[in-house]
């Protein structure tokens, strides 16, 4: 069998997490987690499947799921967990749509969304609490929900600077870099200008590979004012 880890008392050594979760090490089995040096020391059902506890043969009993402020309080790395669960279930989007009040005939839209089925909707809230912004609302095309950050404040200083420090895995790291260059391009207003604009462009229709556009990058350079 693999050796022996013993559980260690926590101490005042702390790191500070990219939005604002104070963590502290301990081992627990073969693990070692972080925590919340505020939480209770409990052992947590996983979140991905926020089953009960309590549910029946039929998995019915749904009364004992955890809440989100629950869930915060256990002895989970928050903030590692959110990066895996987006590297699965998140996207970086940027689109592109015809607004006559716009400078140049055209409105861009920096998001980040995670999208998982509503049974399932607790992980969105505790993504939401965890960052401290957007909205969860449903997407009726997928028949899911979906947690949504379009506010360029909140990408800026809350989305971008968590997956600076805790990285994506996949090829959605990719997909990051390239949409932390747009946001950088409309946070210094270049986007208003011609040059700026087709920057971001090439650099949107780099992103999502195996997604598809409704407008080829060509029309879209055209059809600017």
């Amino acid at each position: 069998m693999g050796s022996r880890c013993q559980r260690k008392t926590l101490t005042r050594g702390q790191s500070q997490t990219g939005c604002g979760l104070t963590q502290k090490n301990f081992c627990v089995g073969l693990r070692k987690v972080s925590v919340n040096p505020r939480a209770h020391q409990k052992w947590a059902i996983d979140p991905v499947t926020t089953e009960s506890r309590k549910a029946g043969q039929n998995g019915s009993d749904l009364s004992d799921h955890y809440t989100p402020t629950s869930l915060l309080k256990d002895t989970r790395n928050i903030p590692e967990y959110i990066t895996g669960y987006v590297d699965g279930e998140g996207c970086f989007t940027v689109t592109f749509n015809q607004k006559v009040k716009a400078k140049l005939g055209w409105e861009i839209r920096p998001s980040f969304s995670v999208s998982q089925n509503e049974d399932r909707r607790q992980v969105l809230d505790i993504i939401r609490e965890y960052f401290g912004c957007g909205y969860i609302r449903r997407d009726y095309a997928d028949k899911t929900v979906k947690f949504e950050v379009r506010d360029h404040n909140d990408l800026m200083n809350r989305i971008i600077p968590h997956f600076e420090r805790f990285s994506l895995l996949s090829r959605k790291q990719k997909d990051f870099e390239l949409f932390k260059k747009i946001c950088g391009i409309t946070d210094r207003k270049s986007h208003l200008t011609k040059d700026g604009f087709i920057e971001i462009l090439d650099l949107a229709y780099q992103m999502n590979g195996s997604g598809k556009r409704r407008r080829a990058k060509k029309e879209i350079i055209k059809l600017l004012q």
